[in-house]
């Protein structure tokens, strides 16, 4: 269980055979490469317009896909209640979210290129036949629209015209401003108002005027009043109905084109491996880039697992013979890619660390330590059998339905682990949903009358010595992985006289103060763990004797005297943050009472509620089911959270330094397909 030894591999072969030699990298799942050193009378090749044009032609598919698919969800919508219309529209498989393909059909996926843009083609024609419909489905409302003020107008408008002495003007003005308006025609004695249409918020009226009255039209005005613009020879009426028609006859063809787009749901399929082909062949662009070229040959150069050179040496020599291929180790202030190896446990773990960041590939892989503090820290902040089992149950359930690996089959998968953890701290502090499983209130009949960790409400002291006393035992092998590192690095003396002392410090420390934590916990159970006084004292002079060696040995390594001094002065000063990473460890204690005390609660309620009888069964039991599960996902959420803060500052600050890159093969990340 460690980093994997890499190997950097570099490779001279004639620029014919480069594309066999990708597909032969490809095939390998083994190799990732890189940007090759410059060499002299070598060039790299500037590939940025060919990328561009394939990274448009992926935006351009992709935007096919989301397009077809949310059409078909319309359309299917459209005809919820006419089954035999509805398209299948295919959906990601919970248990395989990735369509499994033949490898040699994906690497030959090129010959179906053509029959696919011919099919994208032919959709984006209808897609802009669509928008073309209803670009003139707008303006063709928009003109009925217009024509709805004239609605019940009796005449075309073209019927209102001025003779020899009279004004005649068809007009609209706002409905609020009728009144005066009437007021205002009844002022004059030759002017004559009609109101055609007031029932919208634009009235319309016939004003006809004397022409010594024309002043009429101007003082109106004031009052909104202004003259139509619509001239027709036709009724608005009728013409409204002809736009109804056309309207109508768009929506037809809208509808008969839609169904057709909805229909392409067939192709989305093939289209979503057509993205990760040329995602490839995007990747494959990208590394023609890093190349360093001559006229005719090439150099490439990329790192492998060491285990995996055989099979690497002989997939590309498979394709050609024309080739030089070197393998060399990597220094030790070389750049690689990590790949960790950890058994299937510790591997759900990994998870955990990547999150924070990736281990750099010449420190000690964190793993396999971090899962075991994880593991138990999880324990210790849910702490209750039922919820413990719950957690197994999804665990067993995502390890055997979701045959695919995925992000959510490992989180869920590592909660399953952890309700292991749950599972045994529950039966340590008697709790069964909250339900306490020792003494005469038990729910189920144990041995003892006591547990072995006792109910944080009533000896809360217990709980939070437990929590830092483990906050001391994490620390101390965060401590012991930094040794680690130092005598992976042939640092020896450092790490023996300037870490393992604080080792000696902290276990010298709590047996000199386990004697006073009892006293605090005040739990008679704990009495048989008392320590006889010489021993505490022993402990104490071992602390100090070793709080001096590491004080005395920080500035190992440091030049100078002043160098030396100022290394033991910081350290000495350390010795405040150390007490402040162990006072982290009170939120195990916190979050562990939290979720109790909200266990208890629910179960309280109830137990009230179903003190009602009858139908107050079947309701205290919907609220145990939904108030518990509430309860458990929180309470997921918190500890995912703390349990992931005390590993990236509490135990990885002692020693870990991160910043690695995921080793990830040419070709392997696609996101649709699973090449198998």
């Amino acid at each position: 269980m460690a980093i994997v030894k890499m190997k950097r591999l570099t490779l001279l072969a004639i620029a014919a055979d480069k594309d066999n030699i990708y597909d032969a990298i490809v095939r390998t799942g083994s190799v990732q490469l890189k940007r090759s050193a410059d060499i002299e009378s070598c060039a790299s090749v500037d590939v940025s317009v060919e990328r561009e044009e394939v990274l448009g032609k992926i935006a351009r598919v992709e935007d096919a896909i989301h397009y077809v698919d949310e059409v078909a969800q319309n359309f299917n919508l459209a005809h919820k209640r006419d089954k035999g219309s509805k398209v299948v529209i295919e959906k990601a498989s919970f248990a395989r979210p990735k369509r499994e393909i033949d490898f040699d059909y994906f690497l030959n996926f090129g010959q179906y290129v053509p029959e696919i843009e011919q099919t994208l083609s032919k959709l984006y024609k209808l897609k802009d036949k669509i928008a073309e419909l209803n670009v003139l489905k707008a303006s063709k409302r928009a003109e009925y629209d217009k024509l709805s003020s004239y609605e019940r107008l009796p005449h075309p408008t073209s019927w209102y015209k001025d003779t020899a002495s009279v004004i005649v003007q068809l007009c609209q003005l706002p409905n609020s401003e009728l009144a005066n308006l009437t007021k205002l025609v009844s002022e004059y004695d030759s002017v004559e108002l009609e109101i055609v249409d007031d029932t919208k918020s634009t009235a319309l009226v016939v004003v006809v005027a004397h022409r010594t009255q024309a002043e009429i039209f101007e003082k109106a005005a004031a009052y909104g009043l202004v003259k139509c613009n619509l001239v027709t020879d036709v009724l608005p009426v009728v013409m409204m109905e002809g736009i109804e028609r056309q309207l109508n006859g768009i929506d037809d063809e809208i509808d008969s084109i839609t169904c057709e787009i909805a229909h392409f749901v067939d192709h989305v399929a093939t289209w979503k491996v057509y993205v990760d082909y040329l995602e490839l062949c995007e990747k494959k662009l990208a590394a023609d880039g890093d190349l360093q070229n001559t006229a005719s040959t090439f150099v490439l150069e990329g790192f492998y697992p060491a285990e995996s050179e055989e099979k690497v040496n002989e997939a590309i020599r498979r394709v050609t013979n024309n080739i030089v291929l070197m393998f060399d180790e990597i220094a030790e202030d070389e750049f690689a890619p990590t790949l960790t190896r950890n058994n299937k446990i510790t591997k759900q773990f990994e998870f955990v660390t990547n999150s924070y960041s990736v281990p750099d590939y010449h420190e000690v892989d964190p793993n396999p330590v971090m899962s075991v503090f994880y593991f138990i820290i999880f324990g210790l902040m849910v702490a209750d059998v039922g919820y413990g089992l719950l957690l197994l149950l999804i665990g067993l359930f995502a390890a055997v339905v979701i045959k695919q690996s995925t992000g959510l089959k490992t989180m869920l998968q590592l909660f399953g682990i952890c309700g292991i953890s749950a599972i045994v701290v529950g039966f340590m502090f008697g709790s069964f949903f909250s339900c306490p499983m020792y003494g005469d209130a038990a729910i189920i009949p144990l041995y003892g009358d006591h547990a072995l960790i006792p109910d944080p409400g009533e000896y809360p002291m217990v709980m939070m010595i437990i929590s830092l006393l483990f906050g001391v035992v994490h620390i101390m092998a965060g401590i012991g992985c930094n040794m680690a590192v130092k005598i992976k690095h042939k640092q020896h003396l450092a790490a023996w006289l300037a870490d393992f002392p604080w080792i000696i410090v902290f276990v010298g420390f709590v047996i000199a103060i386990f004697n006073a934590a009892l006293d605090m916990a005040a739990y008679e159970p704990y009495e048989v763990l008392r320590l006889p006084s010489i021993v505490s004292k022993v402990g104490l002079y071992v602390c100090l004797g070793a709080l001096a060696v590491a004080l005395i040995f920080a500035g190992l390594g440091s030049k100078g005297i002043l160098g030396k001094l100022m290394k033991s002065f910081g350290s000495a000063y350390g010795i405040i943050n150390y007490f402040s990473d162990i006072m982290s460890y009170i939120r195990v204690f916190g979050l562990m009472l939290s979720s109790a005390i909200m266990g208890q609660v629910i179960n309280t309620l109830s137990s009230m509620i179903m003190s009602g009888g009858g139908i107050g069964y079947l309701f205290a039991a919907i609220v145990l089911i939904f108030a518990h599960l509430f309860n458990l996902v929180m309470g997921l959420l918190s500890v995912y959270i703390h349990n992931g803060r005390l590993q990236y500052v509490e135990f990885f600050g002692k020693f870990y330094t991160g910043d690695g890159q995921l080793f990830v093969p040419f070709g392997s990340d696609t996101r649709y397909s699973l090449v198998k």
